[in-house]
């Protein structure tokens, strides 16, 4: 077998295997990372290719990336538990660090991770679970909107029946407003159970980002933030749902509103991602705040269903966005600011052709 050929094999291997794996030089440099570490590690190559990876896996422990049999983490073959965190987010490893030799010479080692936490999930015990969630939600949300109507409707038949001037007219006004406020929530647990398709075609994401922003203007003004736009003149029309997409950018925008109660700067930017992998251009979204931020032991839970730190929450807007960029083939995460404040991205596939309807 052609060496070329030995050598495409081999790279094909070390990219597929079952374990997360880093290859580092003497300097602790990444070299290359399979495809196992790229998720560990929520990065491609190409950003993390000559960084040190101490630096990428911040830990308190200066000593678990040591080949040296006397450091505590540095002896071969055994895995340790690391507490660390990557990208702002902790994580809980189980590392593994081994040195590389050629003859005698120690020419580089070899970094093995696996997120303790993510190995402690079934995926299927995990989806079962999130559907036998949705379905439950979509039988609550049904038995609580029949007779809500009926309490709608004889709540305006007594309004209808008291004078212009009478005060309980107003008590029962606010009875309204509560009552649209529990269909809000039946809405979003329908949502959530059974999450709508959407028309996808082709559109301009710039032209919708505008569209959104000016019609959360007088928003903007009332919570005294002000707005900074930055949209990439490159990106091309490229095929989404847009009403499903808008939805995405409205529950982040509210967010960011909520997380700056004393005024603050908003800022929307897109941009285009290549990859030198060949894999398909990505368009991406990033909304930024200068809000409190979101505390570091929650990053990982935001995007669970029914989770919130608000004591009128829902906890399903961002769960709801997340499974509507999953949908398109995306990823949505999210990140605490060095200056303050948190950044959502959003990371969109450019697919430019429609997919031919049945």
């Amino acid at each position: 077998m052609p060496a070329t050929t030995t050598r495409t094999w081999a790279e094909l291997a070390f990219d597929q295997l079952p374990v997360a794996a880093v290859v580092l030089d003497p300097k602790r440099r990444v070299l290359t990372a399979n495809a196992g570490a790229r998720k560990v590690l929520r990065a491609e190559i190409d950003e993390i290719k000559g960084k040190d990876l101490t630096e990428i896996i911040r830990s308190d422990d200066n000593t678990w990336c040591s080949t040296d049999p006397v450091d505590r983490l540095g002896s071969p073959g055994i895995g340790q538990k690391l507490r660390a965190r990557i990208g702002g987010r902790r994580r809980l490893l189980k590392v593994g660090v081994y040195p590389l030799r050629e003859g005698e010479e120690e020419v580089g080692m070899l970094v093995t991770l696996r997120d303790s936490r993510a190995a402690e999930r079934d995926p299927q015990e995990e989806k079962d679970h999130l559907a036998s969630l949705g379905e439950l939600s979509a039988c609550v949300a049904h038995e609580i909107r029949n007779p809500l109507t009926g309490v709608r409707t004889t709540v305006q038949f007594v309004s209808s029946k008291l004078d212009a001037g009478d005060e309980r007219r107003d008590d029962l006004l606010e009875v309204l407003k509560e009552l649209d406020r529990i269909e809000q929530i039946i809405g979003d647990l329908l949502l959530f159970a059974r999450p709508v398709e959407g028309n996808r075609v082709k559109t301009d994401l710039n032209a919708l980002v505008q569209r959104v922003l000016e019609s959360m203007g007088a928003q903007f003004a009332e919570a005294e933030v002000e707005v900074k736009l930055n949209l990439s003149p490159d990106l091309p029309p490229f095929v989404f749902s847009p009403d499903n997409l808008q939805q995405v950018l409205l529950n982040l925008i509210r967010n960011a509103l909520e997380a700056m109660p004393d005024g603050g700067r908003l800022k929307v930017t897109t941009t285009i991602r290549r990859f030198r992998s060949g894999r398909v251009p990505a368009a991406e979204i990033f909304v930024s705040d200068t809000g409190h931020g979101i505390p570091e032991d929650l990053l990982d839970d935001i995007f669970k269903p029914f989770f919130t730190t608000r004591a009128n929450g829902t906890g399903l807007g961002l769960p709801i966005s997340a499974s509507i960029v999953r949908g398109h083939g995306g990823t949505i995460s999210a990140r605490n600011r060095r200056q303050g404040g948190a950044t959502f991205r959003i990371s969109l596939p450019l697919v430019e052709e429609e997919e031919p309807q049945p």
